[in-house]
């Protein structure tokens, strides 16, 4: 797959993961539309977000009303240059989000919305995880996985945040509605998406890692070329000589460390967020099917 392509694929995840954290938080999306998003923040996420401490202390301060701030997103890399905020994997204000995550918890249970119901209607329980995975070596990128495990069946769906993007949710459960019993336990659905996880990287493609370690062998000789007359020992060497080349080998030895810090490959995964979502039976079979 072409990289520009393949980089609007990851961008199009984040952007749909947005909108999500968006709507969770109780905010209006006042514009959503090929990659730029304008949100309308509420009080509590412009403070979380914004960096105006000195506003909202001074709006508790004197027992105002506060204005949270309209902000414009872009995921959509043809736009960067049109005016909103620029977010990308590894940006600022994404690690942010990531943080606001943690500090919140990291679980939601969300319910289909359904209105005018008037007779019992069963939810189905679905376990959803989304993990950032970072990639490490001699080009660092990182991706969103979001993975949805239906807890009656086993079933696993990727990309389950984009494919559940038009489904109206609420935090309540609606009127006439019950939840299903889960046959297969939380625990047991976390293996699963653990071993889903794992096969997903290892059939990527493996050329970066043979990339990182290439770099990493040329760097290490070239460093090796540079300490190997000053940390070579001769017998004749003087107290003072001999401390120089314990020094240059603490350096040798730091430096290597750094070369294997920047480019050793190595691929690490780290939970967003998780929850516990409950569609009507026809959701659940489109998503089955999907």
């Amino acid at each position: 797959m072409p990289k520009k392509r393949r980089e609007k694929m990851k961008q199009a995840e984040l952007h749909n993961f947005l909108q999500r954290y968006f709507l969770a938080n109780q905010c209006e999306i006042l514009d959503n539309q090929q990659g730029v998003m304008t949100v309308q923040l509420t009080d509590e996420l412009d403070e979380t977000l914004m960096n105006r401490p000195f506003y909202w202390n001074y709006v508790k301060r004197v027992g105002g009303k506060g204005i949270p701030m309209k902000v414009t997103f872009i995921t959509n890399p043809d736009k960067k240059e049109e005016k909103g905020e620029w977010i990308h994997f590894g940006s600022p204000r994404l690690h942010q989000i990531f943080n606001t995550l943690k500090d919140k918890g990291k679980v939601t249970k969300q319910y289909e919305k359904i209105d005018g119901l008037t007779h019992q209607t069963a939810l189905t329980p679905w376990l959803n995880i989304n993990l950032s995975i970072h990639y490490q070596g001699t080009h660092k990128r990182n991706e969103i996985l979001s993975v949805g495990i239906h807890l009656i069946t086993g079933a696993i769906v990727p990309e389950f945040l984009e494919k559940v993007n038009n489904v109206q949710l609420t935090p309540i459960i609606p009127d006439y509605c019950f939840t299903l019993t889960p046959i297969i336990r939380v625990s047991s659905a976390l293996k699963r998406i653990e071993k889903y996880t794992e096969n997903q990287i290892s059939s990527h493609e493996d050329s970066w890692i043979d990339a990182s370690h290439k770099k990493l062998q040329d760097e290490k000789e070239l460093l090796d070329y540079f300490y190997s007359k000053q940390i070579e020992v001769h017998s004749e060497m003087s107290e003072e000589e001999l401390e120089g080349v314990n020094a240059a080998k603490e350096r040798y030895q730091s430096e290597l460390a750094k070369l294997a810090e920047r480019f050793e490959p190595k691929v690490s995964l780290e939970i967003i967020n998780s929850g516990m979502f409950y569609f009507v039976q026809q959701t659940s079979f489109s998503l089955l099917k999907s």
